[in-house]
């Protein structure tokens, strides 16, 4: 943090503002615990463990929502659509509407993700419609 959130001052690598003496220890650890988070989440992708890639990058995004956070989060969504729309293609489609709705969590109003779960409710419910053959 270089500058003071309550006054604009700037910081010289202290927990309390010059100017104005606010106690700035608990955002500094909240930005090193969202900086911690997310590297953790990074850590978590590349060892394909998906779920405690998005529940890290949730608690990242949290404490504090920087840009690259952002960015890694629409770069997990981005791969895990296509990873849905694999499995919906396979007719896996249970399989699909759990992965999605894990997805769902780190990002709950996007576009995107809405029509990919609009998609895959239409494809649930015409896969039950459908007189099954013995």
């Amino acid at each position: 943090m270089d500058r003071c959130p309550c006054c604009n001052a700037r910081l010289r690598e202290t927990v309390i503002c010059p100017r104005c003496n606010a106690d700035l220890g608990a955002i500094i650890n909240a930005e090193q615990s969202a900086r911690f988070w997310l590297s953790k989440a990074i850590h978590y992708c590349l060892e394909s463990k998906t779920e405690q890639s998005i529940a890290a990058l949730k608690l990242s995004l949290c404490l504090k929502k920087t840009r690259m956070a952002e960015v890694f989060r629409d770069f997990l969504i981005q791969r895990h659509c296509r990873s849905i729309l694999d499995l919906l293609a396979k007719k896996q489609l249970l399989p699909a509407k759990q992965k999605l709705y894990k997805v769902r969590e780190l990002l709950p109003h996007s576009k995107q993700l809405r029509k990919l779960d609009s998609f895959t409710d239409f494809l649930l419910l015409k896969n039950q419609q459908q007189p099954r053959s013995i």
